[in-house]
């Protein structure tokens, strides 16, 4: 796996991806789309607009992109280290047992998918995953799916 985030896990990691906020893509879209429009003003129109689809709040700020991994006892969000390839840092930012996890989702898109995880207290987490890693966001979903080993 090119990716791995044992170190963080303490485990051995099962699956993992590189994630997105939710939102984050709209928003690019948005800015994007307004510069070529109304320039610099309707950029940062969009911008501001764009800006109310931010990520769930009951997942910790993690800038453009992190890395959910699974383990077979915990699902984890990692920082990650900006570079040339984004890689998972040992910097947990939020996890949870896979026992409190009652859905694992990813809703596939042509350009972005959606991957969501619902959890027994009612806590949400959602990611939006571009195309190159929707192979791995598939991994993450059936990793979570199977009984933990």
């Amino acid at each position: 796996m090119a990716n791995d985030a044992s170190a963080a896990l303490g485990a051995p990691e099962i699956a993992g991806t590189l994630v997105n906020p939710k939102g984050l893509m709209k928003k690019q879209v948005a800015r994007v789309a307004g510069r070529e429009v109304a320039g610099l003003v309707g950029s940062v129109a969009a911008g501001l607009a764009a800006d109310r689809h931010k990520g769930a709040p009951d997942i910790p700020d993690f800038g453009r992109v992190g890395y959910v991994a699974v383990s077979a006892t915990d699902v984890a969000l990692v920082k990650t280290k900006y570079g040339w390839k984004m890689r998972p840092t040992e910097e947990v930012l939020a996890r949870a047992s896979r026992s409190e996890l009652t859905s694992a989702e990813l809703e596939e898109g042509k350009m972005v998918s959606h991957l969501r995880f619902q959890f027994a207290n009612g806590q949400l987490w959602e990611f939006d995953i571009p195309r190159a890693d929707k192979k791995t966001a598939r991994a993450v979903v059936d990793a979570l799916q199977s009984p933990a080993p």
